[in-house]
């Protein structure tokens, strides 16, 4: 009889286990109560002209003997150069800007990523990976500044405390190009390098979505969020 009954507490303990981590994995699959999310996919056609002409201008720059031999440089990745991402009229919330810092990395005469999408509030960091002096400045109203001119190994940092464009260039090497997109909230998705994107834990409301696309909006769409809806938005460049 003891046995028995500790037999069947073992067995009931086990199936109420069992069923805590099946309700546990619905729990983690289901969306959010309350909110929404936004997914879907980029689909870029043709060359980059802009990041073509870029490297042409790279590959002809008078600093390149200082690199003993200019390599190629990979191509921007997807990830690197897109951004979409959700504005609302009237946002007053002030969202905390992450712990760490995002990086814009200076390396073989180019900055990397080309496109950084941050919350207002964020400190970026530019390191410096080449064995050659950079120079990192902006003239963007949002956020004005320059960092002199620093060298291999170093590191300076920059808090962007107002929403906007923000235009960084270097002033050694004047084809070096990248922009930070400080946003005002954290609604916003780099894509997989296979173009899907997906924006999660969005409040319902009315939102523009905005396509970004290596320097400049592509598209803008107005859309309107309902609790635990997923909205599909592609778009094409």
């Amino acid at each position: 009889m003891i046995r028995k009954a500790r037999e069947s507490t073992l067995w009931l303990g086990l199936l109420f286990q069992t069923l805590l981590f099946a309700l546990t994995l619905r729990a983690q699959e289901a969306v959010s109560p309350g909110v929404a999310s936004v997914r879907g996919k980029l689909s870029i056609a043709g060359p980059d002209v802009f990041v073509e002409d870029m490297l042409r201008a790279r590959a002809f720059n008078r600093y390149e003997g200082s690199m003993n031999r200019l390599r190629p440089v990979p191509p921007y990745r997807l990830s690197e150069k897109a951004v979409v991402f959700l504005e609302v009229d009237g946002d007053q919330i002030h969202y905390p800007p992450p712990a760490y810092h995002p990086k814009l990395i200076q390396t073989e005469l180019m900055f990397r990523p080309l496109v950084l999408p941050v919350v207002v509030g964020t400190t970026v960091d530019f390191p410096n990976n080449d064995n050659l002096f950079h120079n990192v400045f902006s003239y963007s109203q949002s956020r004005e500044f320059d960092l002199g001119h620093y060298p291999q190994g170093q590191s300076k940092a920059v808090r962007f405390d107002r929403p906007g464009i923000v235009k960084v260039y270097c002033d050694i090497h004047s084809h070096m190009y990248a922009t930070i997109l400080v946003l005002r909230n954290p609604y916003f998705a780099v894509p997989n390098d296979d173009g899907s994107y997906s924006i999660n834990d969005v409040p319902p409301g009315t939102y523009r979505v905005n396509f970004w696309f290596g320097r400049e909006l592509v598209e803008t769409r107005t859309l309107t969020l309902k609790a635990e809806e997923t909205r599909t938005e592609n778009f094409s460049h």
